[in-house]
């Protein structure tokens, strides 16, 4: 997992070929204007989902993880506390769904962060993550690079 300001995302850039297409693609567009449930594909690896979850309480996020896929997740309108889990510490499947590269574990995150406006998180596929807890709604992307 990589957690750090947008302004640092091109130290980063190194780590995947696809991850300076992506954060390009984002500085140069305001998502804000973007409705939700909009689907924007960069390229054949490169796809920027733009949702407006309800967040939710703590209790409720279960960790996910993708076998197919990286995640860059922006909020763009409000903030968000993310739950973290090593998927190597995840046993346990509540459900997935392959076709969807999605698996979510019964596991409870071992740690939490705040992520803002300001902020990124790069989720890879050791990442167990519980993405979108707190109160209220919120604007994000999510970016989907396949591996």
């Amino acid at each position: 997992m990589v957690l750090d300001k947008l302004s640092e995302a091109s130290k980063y850039y190194s780590l995947h070929p696809k991850f300076k297409i992506a954060f390009e693609y984002i500085f140069s567009h305001d998502f804000k204007s973007i409705p939700g449930g909009s689907k924007i594909v960069i390229d054949d690896d490169v796809i920027i989902n733009v949702d407006e979850p309800t967040l939710r309480a703590k209790e409720e996020a279960l960790p996910e993880a993708h076998d197919k896929h990286i995640d860059i997740q922006v909020p763009i309108v409000g903030a968000e506390t993310c739950g973290f889990i090593p998927r190597s510490e995840c046993n346990t499947v509540d459900r997935q769904d392959a076709e969807k590269d999605y698996l979510i574990y019964k596991e409870m995150p071992t740690g939490y962060f705040r992520l803002t406006p300001e902020d990124f998180v790069i989720f890879f596929p050791s990442d167990g993550h519980a993405p979108i807890i707190g109160s209220g709604y919120e604007k994000k992307i999510v970016v989907k690079i396949r591996l």
